[in-house]
């Protein structure tokens, strides 16, 4: 390998300090995808159990005034923020996957050399064809998560609203699961809609 690298031009050698520093600042940037998922669930469990917790809490108590609308403008503004949040998820998860391919890319490359005679026998992080959607991601969860966070504000939400209506549980538990299935196919849908769009700019640059 030593060789190799003795053999090379003056611009193969400027090309791979690109790389190096191109692999770094990428390694940055897929991290920073990966702690702003986990940073947004934090927030909206924080903020979702404040909300929910004040708002049953205000709506069941005994009080000269009434803050049922009050109430129900919170949780209405709580779900829209917390929708776009589960879209900023996905759209992390998007950017990491894009990122991850590329590092897995050039890991592939240089590993290829077998420095030191090392094997990676264990094929570790060279896959540059991760999939942006695997049942076995921890990303995926923390998304499937979110939409049950919001699927929770949303049944606290039909809950207040329909206090007086006999079928009201009915509707509450229809309409939580309504909302976590509509999310969990958004999931699949829009990153493998990602998956085809990265498929058709591979075959593009290729003819």
């Amino acid at each position: 390998m030593n060789e190799a690298i003795h053999n090379i031009s003056e611009q193969e050698k400027e090309a791979l300090k690109f790389l190096e520093r191109d692999f770094n600042q990428c390694f940055q940037q897929m991290r920073h995808h990966d702690t702003q998922i986990f940073d947004i669930l934090k927030f909206m469990f924080t903020a979702y159990t404040v909300l929910i917790g004040a708002a049953l809490g205000i709506f069941k108590a005994n009080l000269q005034v009434d803050f049922t609308m009050p109430i129900i403008i919170s949780l209405i503004i709580g779900l829209i923020l917390g929708a776009f949040m589960f879209y900023l998820v996905l759209i992390n998860r998007s950017y990491y996957v894009r990122v991850s391919r590329y590092i897995n890319e050039q890991r592939k490359l240089f590993l290829a050399l077998k420095p030191f005679g090392f094997e990676n026998t264990s094929r570790m992080y060279i896959d540059e064809k991760q999939p942006y959607f695997s049942r076995e991601s921890s990303q995926i969860w923390l998304a499937y998560i979110i939409g049950a966070l919001n699927s929770t504000l949303l049944g606290v939400l039909l809950f207040i609203v329909l206090a007086s209506y006999s079928y009201k549980w009915l509707i509450v538990i229809g309409g939580g699961l309504a909302f976590l299935s509509i999310q969990l196919v958004i999931v699949i849908k829009y990153l493998k809609s990602q998956e085809s769009k990265s498929k058709t700019i591979s075959e593009e640059d290729k003819g």
